[in-house]
């Protein structure tokens, strides 16, 4: 492989994981948001915004690399991939490995943190429909769902409001 092919797989590598990298300040973004309890809806949604256009973006950056490994007659897979790592001289591939290797790092801190994120919208997604199923008439039983996902009643007294 020539050093062409090198300089442009690694210029994909530190594009994607530049988006990587930012992609993951948003979604560290989200979490403290999410963590203080009274999120600002507005600057949520904003967020949100910013997570799916990065996400797009990186779909992009996924599309390149397999491009690029189909232009070097390579299947646009892992195996193609460790064929182009074998087929260039042991410097250049352990430098490509070591950008590659971050990239996935970078996507499993994204996703870890990523599912971080959906358990603490879940809980206060809970939380409200425990709430809003306090505020209606019920004849005093809240249906609550436990941590297992079943559902129960909660005796609740009517008088609420006079706690």
């Amino acid at each position: 492989m020539s050093t062409n092919s090198t300089q442009a797989f690694k210029d994909l590598l530190l594009v994607a994981i530049g988006n990587l990298k930012k992609l993951l300040q948003v979604v560290e973004q989200e979490y403290q948001l999410l963590q203080t309890g009274a999120s600002d809806a507005e600057e949520l949604e904003a967020l949100t915004e910013k997570k799916n256009q990065l996400l797009q973006q990186i779909e992009v950056d996924v599309d390149q690399r397999k491009e690029f490994l189909k232009t070097q007659d390579l299947n646009p897979d892992m195996d193609g991939l460790e064929s182009f790592f074998a087929s260039l001289p042991e410097a250049n591939a352990a430098a490509l490995r070591k950008g590659w290797n971050q990239l996935i790092s970078l996507l499993e801190k994204i996703h870890q943190q990523n599912n971080i994120n959906g358990r603490l919208i879940n809980r206060a997604l809970q939380h409200f429909d425990v709430l809003l199923n306090a505020m209606q008439e019920t004849q005093g039983k809240v249906r609550v769902y436990h941590p297992s996902g079943g559902a129960g009643d909660l005796n609740i007294p009517r008088n609420l409001g006079k706690a």
